[in-house]
């Protein structure tokens, strides 16, 4: 009784070496990530400048720190998304990010930009 084995596949993805972070989803997230934080951006600057020319309707400010409030999440939640794809701690980062908000999301988005764009020369 002969059992039948398939011949080796030697193609370059059975290599030892860590496969790259594939850089496009990647670099999506963190695109997403930074249209959030410029969201976020925005309104704070629309209620600072409102609260400067005087007395701010209590509308306009409840709907600035709305903005805010979703500019923020959406940043974090982009965040975490690229850290996912990018393979590494998702709750690690993600506590660094909300404890060290704008410190934080500048390393972290320049990491994962230098190791995906890390991975596009090793694929070339």
């Amino acid at each position: 009784m002969s059992s039948i084995v398939p011949p080796p596949d030697n193609s370059p993805n059975d290599s030892p070496v860590q496969t790259p972070v594939k850089s496009a989803p990647v670099k999506s997230a963190l695109e997403s990530a930074l249209v959030a934080i410029i969201v976020w951006g925005a309104c704070l600057w629309f209620l600072i400048s409102e609260t400067q020319a005087g007395d701010i309707a209590a509308g306009r400010a409840v709907l600035f720190s709305l903005g805010m409030l979703a500019g923020l999440l959406a940043h974090w939640a982009y965040m975490g998304i690229a850290v996912k794809r990018a393979g590494r701690r998702v709750w690690l980062w993600m506590l660094l990010l909300v404890l060290t908000f704008p410190i934080a999301s500048v390393i972290l988005g320049v990491l994962l930009m230098s190791q995906a764009e890390e991975g596009n020369a090793r694929a070339a």
